[in-house]
């Protein structure tokens, strides 16, 4: 089993982050889905022979949300924008 974060955006209410959650679980080999409209993440555990990564950015793509973009520094990873 693996966990995933996955960081969002374009979640506007409780009821997006209800209305993604929704959406994770329904992927075969997603064991459990928590959503935080406040911190705009997933927390995702799956089965990694069943489901990628992609497979879950593509279902919250599929929801109608987006993925964020990283941001220079953000957790100690470079954008890759800069080169740095």
């Amino acid at each position: 089993m693996q966990i995933g974060v996955l960081k969002l955006a374009g979640l506007q209410t409780e009821q997006c982050a209800a209305t993604l959650a929704g959406a994770l679980k329904a992927i075969n080999g997603v064991s459990s889905v928590e959503v935080s409209f406040k911190n705009s993440k997933a927390t995702v555990s799956f089965n990694e022979e069943q489901v990628s990564t992609q497979r879950l950015q593509v279902a919250v793509e599929d929801a109608g949300y987006q993925i964020a973009k990283p941001v220079h520094g953000e957790d100690g990873a470079c954008c890759g924008g800069c080169g740095g």
